[in-house]
């Protein structure tokens, strides 16, 4: 029900008006004021959707009336109701932004006409509003998530400036300035007791076999709170596994006592050591060449070959597709499949097909608890040739089957 206020000097056209109203179902009459002073006055108190606006009125006209709406109800829709000398003002109200006009005397036909159109608009901008509060509110459940997508593009392609301060400004982010980008590279050679710590949290965790997610959130969260006393930050994964994280330039003490319990709370927490490099930036708009030029010293300095950077980035960008294989990328890569195995192995401590799984479950796990895809188009959506193929892949890999995965997230 939509609530509509009429604004006329002329008490029997007020009643007619609001008499023909009341023969749609979607429209209710909220209010009437006979001069534009109460109008206004009248407005702000019942929040009319729509407004019907006589044009030569007392204290107010019609279109001062209107000028001072749009500061309160922006998205009020109105009419003007005027008579046909008045057709001049009709042109300077059209200005305004007013959606119609009924000329008076006002005909039945005519002003149903209108009034329909009317309806038909709030219904359109009412369905909008809808659709854009449940993208807000799924961007906001996503927005980590995001985030890193943004980023790990950004670090991929070139993008203009005003195209990055549009993704900055809608997904919320604040750079302060001067800020440090710092890239965190989280090393371990013992997996199965990061797999003990990141389940002794939950013991669904555990049976979920969600130690892939845990280790993120939890380098997230150890992150996030070494960096408190100092600086709000933005933090990110990065397609080669790395952290990365955007903070406010900090003193140089300040820079030692932050290393110095990164360290130590990585290693409490995961029995984890780190290797970081960092760059800073003097302006927003230089942010991504910045990001780039940390991103290199990075991998400059890693520990992994160009190879097996190179193949980890393919598995982070493909991993959708059902024909990568270590044969693919190897032949992307102009070397041997036995060759590119034996490195793989050697530099991560795994092999391929188990890092491309482990990839592919946790976006998987990501389209079970965020989407309403049918288990066969998340087996598509994942690289899988087949739903039975997807379902016995992701049971062994997280001890339960994705249709119970999804169920116990629900629950």
């Amino acid at each position: 029900m939509y609530k509509v206020l009429i604004a006329d000097d002329e008490d029997i056209i007020c009643r007619g008006l609001a008499g023909m109203i009341s023969r749609r179902s979607k429209l209710q009459v909220a209010a009437l004021a006979e001069d534009g002073e109460i109008a206004l006055e009248k407005a702000k108190e019942v929040q009319p959707d729509l407004m019907l606006v006589d044009i030569n009125m007392p204290f107010l006209n019609g279109l001062e009336l209107i000028e001072r709406i749009r500061e309160v109800l922006p998205d009020a829709l109105i009419i003007i109701v005027t008579g046909y000398d008045d057709f001049e003002f009709v042109q300077k109200a059209l200005q305004l932004g007013v959606a119609d006009y009924v000329l008076k005397p006002v005909m039945e036909q005519a002003f149903f006409e209108v009034l329909d159109k009317a309806v038909e608009r709030l219904d359109s901008m009412a369905h909008s509003r809808k659709y854009i509060s449940w993208m807000e509110e799924w961007v906001e459940q996503n927005r980590p998530k995001i985030i890193e997508d943004f980023f790990n593009s950004l670090l991929r392609e070139t993008m203009d400036e005003d195209e990055f301060k549009k993704h900055m400004e809608y997904l919320k982010i604040r750079i302060p300035v001067p800020y440090a980008v710092t890239v965190i590279h989280v090393y371990s050679n013992c997996e199965k007791e990061i797999h003990q710590t990141a389940g002794s949290r939950s013991d669904t965790d555990h049976n979920d076999g969600n130690h892939d997610d845990q280790w993120y959130l939890i380098c997230q969260d150890v992150i996030q709170k070494c960096f408190e006393p100092y600086s709000e930050v933005t933090c990110f994964q990065t397609e080669e596994g790395a952290m990365a994280v955007i903070s406010k330039l900090l003193l140089q003490q300040q820079w030692r006592e932050l290393e110095e319990k990164l360290v130590s709370q990585m290693d409490r927490c995961l029995h984890a050591g780190i290797e970081l490099v960092w760059r800073h930036g003097s302006h927003e708009s230089e942010l991504p060449d910045v990001l780039k030029k940390t991103m290199e010293i990075y991998k400059e300095r890693m520990h992994y070959s160009d190879i097996v950077l190179q193949t980890i980035g393919m598995i982070r960008m493909q991993w959708g597709d059902s024909e990568l294989s270590l044969q693919s990328v190897a032949d992307a890569l102009y070397v041997s499949a036995p060759y590119l195995s034996r490195m793989f192995h050697k530099e991560t401590g795994e092999n391929f097909a188990s890092f491309l799984t482990r990839k592919r479950m946790t976006e998987a796990k990501l389209l079970l608890k965020n989407t309403n895809m049918k288990m066969y188009e998340i087996a598509q959506r994942t690289g899988y040739t087949s739903q039975h193929y997807f379902s016995n892949a992701f049971k062994k890999a997280m001890g339960i089957s994705p249709a119970d995965y999804r169920k116990n997230f629900l629950k």
